[in-house]
């Protein structure tokens, strides 16, 4: 395509024959290889409007992105448009209502700092990088969901660029259903969101506790005390866990003081084989950024995560075990566990449309490569373990998509996504807004 052909298209516009073409095509997950028509770096609402029309006229299908960090690369696609919300990114905190208005492509590190700076939390995610437009768009879970509810149960209200180019408010008065669909299944979906506004809440210090176990013997007991654990936990803590084969480990968040912490740590804390603890009351913005360096830059994976809903019997947690034991690799593949309950159990079930509520946690099984040639070993355990998970679980977090998902819709949606398919047809009536695992307007099994 030449620069002639994208007149009309406003922005930063980024063509196969750029310099910058390649970087501008990378996800965070390296194992995404597509080749976009173009790249759209929109600074304002018009460029978002500019490039609908743009491709409405060429019949070119769209590609919405933030940050990059969709699993499966939805958000970007051969021969598409990529519509790419990154450089909006401005904050603006409003400390007389406590809210805060935050553009599309604003990262999570960039929001958490200016908010901290201004004396509050927020419950987001722990990988720095990623944009606040996925996140909450498909819920939106972290290290304060259980104390402070999922990302996008704080969102009051969203901006959003429909089909038409037509921009709409969508909250609790205007565009209702919008909004509601927008609370967990609003990724790519239904138009290019350009900003949110959210409650806040004042911060406090936390305490931030990391466990290690280098001891295989830790891991059954360690998935045993987890789901006990959980069952009448305290709300101000949440915490994540990954099970390797050198051994498991747990880190979170808890709002009060190390001594309570520690106390409510006691099962995990009395498990043999502990190489590594830290239990600190630190600030809540040096919480985040240790979790952060948990995170690599950028790698080649395969992921993905489903809700658990009951307790698991001794035997389904030793299957676990022996998915983990056939790991291709000790130190970046394994089974995570991510708490639910708490806040987000409060909230009724079809108050938004994220539909799993009453799950207890989600299970996840991710690895990664750094040669080619190790994918298809680290690809095949991920889909042997998934579908053993499968069995277990009751839907997919769609945050963690997984491209051969049976039965997408329902297994990310629920019971919901009839009434999501029916507000689809309302606001994308011709399917602008399209992708492999999109939402239909009508049945598609």
């Amino acid at each position: 395509m030449s620069i002639l052909d994208c007149q009309g298209l406003t922005g930063k516009v980024i063509l196969p024959c750029d310099a910058e073409y390649n970087r501008a095509r990378q996800e965070y997950n390296e194992a995404i290889d597509k080749c976009p028509l173009a790249i759209c770096y929109c600074c304002n609402i018009q460029d978002v409007v500019n490039a609908l029309l743009w491709s409405e006229r060429r019949g070119i299908q769209v590609r919405i992105r933030s940050g990059g960090h969709n699993y499966e690369g939805y958000s970007v696609g051969t021969n598409k448009l990529v519509i790419d919300t990154s450089f909006m990114n401005g904050i603006r905190v409003h400390s007389e209502d406590d809210t805060v208005e935050v553009q599309a492509g604003t990262r999570l590190m960039h929001l958490y700092k200016t908010l901290y700076n201004s004396g509050y939390t927020f419950p987001g995610g722990t990988c720095p990088t990623v944009a606040i437009s996925g996140l909450v768009l498909g819920g939106g879970i972290g290290l304060s969901t259980r104390y402070l509810g999922l990302t996008t149960d704080s969102l009051i209200e969203a901006q959003i660029v429909d089909a038409n180019g037509n921009l709409l408010t969508a909250n609790h008065c205007q565009n209702e259903k919008l909004f509601w669909a927008l609370r967990g299944a609003g990724g790519g979906n239904f138009g290019v969101v350009t900003s949110y506004k959210f409650h806040l809440r004042k911060i406090n210090k936390i305490t931030l506790f990391q466990l290690k176990w280098s001891n295989q013997s830790a891991r059954l007991k360690f998935l045993q005390v987890w789901q006990e654990w959980l069952r009448n936990l305290d709300t101000r803590i949440s915490a994540f866990g990954r099970i390797y084969k050198p051994g498991p480990w747990i880190f979170g968040f808890f709002y009060g003081y190390p001594e309570e912490a520690r106390q409510i740590l006691e099962p995990f804390l009395s498990i043999p084989g502990i190489i590594f603890e830290n239990i600190e009351y630190v600030d809540f913005i040096d919480a985040v950024k240790i979790i952060g360096e948990i995170y690599p830059k950028r790698e080649a994976f395969k992921a993905t995560g489903r809700f658990i809903e009951r307790q698991l019997c001794h035997c389904e947690l030793e299957k676990i075990i022996d998915i983990v034991e056939a790991a291709p690799t000790e130190d970046n593949s394994f089974i995570g566990l991510y708490s639910l309950g708490g806040a987000v159990r409060a909230m009724k079930t079809d108050s938004t449309a994220f539909f799993y509520r009453q799950a207890n946690y989600i299970m996840g099984i991710s690895s990664s490569w750094e040669c080619k040639a190790a994918a298809p070993a680290v690809i095949e355990w991920v889909e042997s373990g998934f579908k053993y998970i499968y069995t277990l679980s009751m839907g997919s977090y769609v945050n963690f998509p997984y491209n051969n998902l049976p039965c997408y819709e329902c297994a990310y949606y629920g019971e919901h996504i009839q009434k999501l398919r029916s507000i689809k047809k309302e606001y994308d009536p011709h399917n602008v807004f399209e992708f492999p695992q999109s939402i239909k307007t009508v049945c598609c099994e």
